[in-house]
């Protein structure tokens, strides 16, 4: 299994039922207190050497996204964001990619889109939730085995795992912060990404204030 394939199951997956416009953008990754913490703007190019504070922020993980309002403790810095234009029955919406292939079998990533205004009250949350876990699964052809609800600074997560033909390990959690919704997580076959590795990068995300 390639890495391309990967990518691609990824990319699909998170864009289920939704359809290209408007190209991709590129990365300004920029160091972010440490050589190792990546800051990005979401446009602009890559400058991973410098070693000067860029932002007042201070992380803790080795990725911050400025425009995501979010940090995750990636191995290595990310490829993306990749934009696309997302069509499902909420409207458009705009959806961030950011993706690191391992080896040929696996693959971390994190990705964020914002719901239109309204859309996402107290009292639909959960099911929200719940419908974005499912359709994503779905688009793997897989199936969820479990879920967990959680919280993160007050707003509601989900976490949700199975495994695809029984050998490729689908780990995931995901919050609605307002309107935003976030989902990151790791697909992997055999012991691409330990399962060690996977609750390290996803218990490592926080929200950027």
């Amino acid at each position: 299994m390639k890495t391309k394939f990967f990518m691609t199951v990824l990319c699909f997956a998170v864009l289920f039922s939704a359809c290209m416009e408007n190209g991709s953008q590129k990365s300004n990754a920029k160091s972010n207190t440490t050589t190792t913490t990546t800051t990005d703007t979401d446009s602009g190019k890559s400058d991973g050497n410098k070693s000067k504070t860029d932002s007042k922020t201070e992380v803790k993980n080795t990725f911050q996204s400025a425009n995501g309002k979010f940090s995750i403790n990636f191995p290595e810095p990310p490829q993306g964001p990749e934009m696309q234009i997302e069509k499902n029955k909420a409207g458009l919406m705009q959806t961030f990619t950011y993706m690191l292939p391992v080896s040929d079998k696996g693959s971390y990533f994190a990705y964020y889109k914002d719901y239109p205004v309204g859309v996402i009250t107290d009292s639909n949350t959960d099911q929200k939730l719940k419908g974005e876990a499912e359709n994503f699964m779905k688009s793997l052809g897989c199936a969820i085995s479990k879920t967990t609800e959680e919280r993160l600074d007050g707003n509601k997560g989900l976490s949700f795992s199975g495994t695809l033909n029984d050998t490729i390990s689908v780990n995931m959690r995901a919050f609605f912060v307002g309107k935003r919704y976030y989902q990151f997580g790791t697909i992997s076959s055999g012991d691409a990404i330990s399962d060690k590795e996977s609750k390290k990068f996803i218990s490592s995300f926080e929200i950027v204030k």
